[in-house]
């Protein structure tokens, strides 16, 4: 059965960035607007948002270890309450920044984004939007988000090198990316059967030619013992890390994502990406995914004998997929019930079925539709915030095919 605790972890699995609004703090004086501090403004800006995302996630574990329904919703409520005053909270933002500002605008739209998708969540969990819907929905948000996440990741990376700062461990929190260890204090490495100065200089982050210069070599040849200067402003590498979980194999199999895989092994959609080496949140059917975590055990419509079974008859645009989320059953069930070898079904074909008879589907509730009219300063973007919604959002609701808009024009805001 579908619970929120289980979309709220599918949902924030995702490993995304967040953000708030780009305003200025009182404390900025004018003065401080004209002379920026790159270091210290994004450490701040680093520091708020890496808050407010690792308060969110420890609302989605204690989600997930909830030992009753009755304790998951409070968590749920609490969580949702958390998330609202997140949006409201105001950024610590120089205006003068336009690196950092660009950066808030990127982050603060992918929040909105995933706030509007528990909205959605709760919608269809009550039976007030479709499935089909609700997955069009889930689908835009996670390729709106992950635009996003791009654009954020290349201003940061832009704002470094041109700024020349470096990144807080807050800040590789944000990108997703494991801060890199210092070198120790004494700066050497005694070499080992089997190192070449190659292989040395690459694990420090340096050249060879640095290395044969700080230590008055003349060639390459190195030998067992021998200890090494290495330059300080190298970067060691991280601390081996502690033994990885059993890791196994999936198959991808047809409406399968990374958010249900995680979901199914206990592990995260980040922690999935990085041993598969993905730089995107798609995957493709019969794709072999590596695995590390424990697998669930299958949920009980997945027996081989089903307490209850029944018929269905394939309608136009049905899928496997779309049955076996109608019966809160699986692809692999309803395949091996049926004995099909293929996920090729067709209009008119009667299917057997093991899970628990759905409703009728209801028509979606229509959203609340209100206006605003547009006043002097008013951008797409201070709108959407105010209201809680996002820009490509009003975009379509207003059929606007740019983000211009006037004084006086009356918008629909849903």
């Amino acid at each position: 059965m579908i619970t929120k605790k289980t979309l709220t972890a599918s949902i924030l699995a995702t490993s995304l960035v967040f953000s708030s609004s780009a305003l200025l703090q009182p404390q900025h004086s004018v003065l401080a607007a004209q002379t920026i501090n790159y270091q210290i403004e994004l450490n701040l800006f680093a520091s708020h948002y890496a808050k407010i995302i690792r308060t969110l996630e420890s609302y989605t574990t204690k989600i997930d270890g909830a030992k009753s329904e009755k304790e998951q919703m409070k968590l749920y409520d609490d969580y949702l309450a958390y998330f609202d005053g997140a949006l409201e909270k105001e950024a610590p933002l120089n205006p003068s920044n336009k690196e950092i500002a660009a950066m808030d605008e990127y982050i603060y739209n992918s929040l909105i984004e995933v706030y509007n998708s528990e909205m959605d969540t709760i919608d269809y969990l009550n039976g007030d939007m479709s499935d089909h819907d609700y997955g069009i929905a889930m689908n835009d948000m996670e390729v709106n988000v992950e635009n996003l996440e791009k654009q954020f990741k290349q201003v940061a990376m832009t704002y470094k090198g041109k700024r020349h700062i470096t990144f807080s461990n807050d800040m590789y929190y944000l990108l997703g990316e494991t801060p890199p260890a210092k070198t120790e204090a004494t700066g050497t490495y005694k070499v080992k059967s089997g190192d070449t100065l190659f292989a040395i200089a690459k694990k420090y982050k340096t050249s060879v030619s640095e290395l044969k210069k700080i230590n008055h070599l003349k060639s390459d040849r190195i030998y067992v013992g021998q200890v090494l200067k290495i330059s300080g402003s190298a970067t060691a590498p991280s601390k081996s890390e502690p033994a990885p979980p059993k890791t196994t194999s999936y198959k991808v199999k047809t409406g399968d994502t990374l958010s249900s895989i995680a979901r199914k092994y206990k592990t995260s959609v980040s922690n999935l990406k990085k041993i598969n080496h993905l730089t995107s949140d798609r995957i493709y059917v019969g794709q072999v995914l590596k695995v590390s975590g424990s697998a669930a055990a299958p949920a009980k419509n997945e027996s081989t004998a089903p307490s209850k079974t029944s018929t269905y008859k394939v309608k136009k645009s049905d899928n496997l997929s779309v049955i076996a989320k109608k019966y809160h059953t699986t692809v692999s069930s309803l395949k091996k019930l049926n004995n099909l070898k293929s996920d090729r079904i067709y209009v008119g074909q009667v299917l057997k079925v093991a899970g628990s008879i759905p409703t009728k589907d209801k028509s979606p509730a229509p959203a609340k539709v209100t206006t605003h009219t547009v006043r002097k300063g008013d951008t797409l973007s201070a709108i959407a915030k105010k209201y809680k919604t996002s820009v490509s959002k009003l975009k379509k609701a207003n059929k606007l095919i740019s983000d211009r808009i006037y004084v006086g024009e009356v918008l629909k805001v849903q």
